[in-house]
């Protein structure tokens, strides 16, 4: 019997070490045959999100997003169901794949916001943003990586960001990742390549906003 989608996601979050920007060491997802697999993951404060990929009966190629806020035991709370589709191409296809990039190191798969309960409230009557309920309209990026990148820098910057946190490497776990953006955040996603035993190489970076500010 396969795994619910919610038990996977849930153990991604849990996995431990984690890279900086919460990537999974030692994953890679590439086969799809047995079921489900975690892509990638994404931590943003008391914030996680979990990108699935799964190939459907009808034989294409899906994504599915699921998030969890953590408690104040700091452990994850109840993983939920965020968002979810048809990729498009075949991922374990290599020439898809490439045709898709047309030569880009990294690619906006897709894109949608999200109303996701954060317990934040900026006032007592709220905003147009819907902090009134403790939520946050949050935009999610899924992204599709060229294989000779190597990690992602990410530049963050916007509301609630500490300095210590406006720069990290994301390590890749897979072709495609996932970003979550903030209302008024920003991101600077800067794909690095590596040839050979030198330092990766800076690559045109793509520039990913929050729709609100």
């Amino acid at each position: 019997m396969k795994k619910p989608m919610a038990d996977i996601a849930a153990a991604a979050l849990d996995q431990e070490p984690r890279t900086a920007g919460g990537g999974i060491p030692g994953t890679h997802p590439s086969d799809l045959a047995e079921g489900p697999v975690a892509a990638d993951v994404w931590i943003d404060g008391d914030l996680g999100f979990v990108l699935l990929l799964h190939r459907r009966d009808d034989g294409f190629v899906a994504s599915e997003v699921y998030y969890s806020l953590k408690g104040e035991d700091q452990r994850w709370t109840d993983v939920e169901h965020l968002s979810g589709g048809i990729v498009g191409f075949d991922l374990e296809d290599p020439a898809a794949t490439e045709n898709i990039l047309s030569g880009a190191p990294v690619v906006v798969l897709s894109e949608s916001e999200s109303r996701v309960f954060t317990g934040h409230r900026d006032d007592e009557d709220g905003d147009e943003d819907g902090h009134e309920d403790g939520d946050e309209l949050v935009r999610l990026y899924e992204l599709l990586v060229s294989e000779a990148v190597c990690s992602l820098r990410i530049e963050k910057s916007g509301p609630g960001t500490e300095p210590a946190s406006a720069v990290f490497h994301k390590e890749l776990t897979s072709r495609v990742a996932v970003v979550a953006v903030r209302p008024g955040g920003r991101l600077r996603v800067v794909p690095l390549e590596r040839s050979g035993s030198e330092a990766p190489t800076p690559r045109d970076g793509l520039d990913l906003y929050s729709s609100s500010v």
